[in-house]
């Protein structure tokens, strides 16, 4: 029983030190971090521009959905009496205009995410860095 248990934490520990030089941050020397922070804050840079642009876009997707909303209303094409008859009649003149809408929040999700991934890699960059002159 005690061999399997001790043959199982040796395995796993294998698995774990695979696993560590599969993703490539575990074991970083002092040339690597150096490396990684001339390389990271370019990759935030980039992140935080293209979510930038992506924020810009969906305002931008949203201006045009209130415009044709407006558009369409003035023409008197919708005449509902409640807020969900006057959203249907309006459903054929803006439906591809809210689907942009929506592939615009997701891209801007998405983009936060990836600007946020870089952002914390090179916080931990430069902590790992500090503790590396401290050692």
């Amino acid at each position: 029983m005690f061999y399997f248990f001790f043959e199982y934490i040796y395995v796993a520990k294998q698995q774990k030190h695979q696993i560590a030089e599969l993703i490539g941050g575990i074991r970083m020397n002092r040339s690597d971090v150096i490396l990684e922070l001339q390389l990271v804050p370019e990759l935030v840079k980039q992140a935080e521009v293209i979510f930038v642009d992506a924020v810009s876009e969906l305002a931008w997707a949203k201006h045009r959905l209130l415009s044709k909303e407006c558009e369409v209303i003035s023409e008197g094409l919708v005449t509902g009496k409640n807020d969900l008859h006057r959203q249907a009649e309006m459903w054929p003149y803006t439906r591809e205009l809210q689907q942009q809408v929506l592939l615009m929040e997701d891209a801007v999700e998405h983009a936060k995410v990836e600007f946020h991934f870089y952002k914390r890699k090179l916080e931990n960059l430069q902590t790992i860095a500090k503790l590396m002159t401290i050692l």
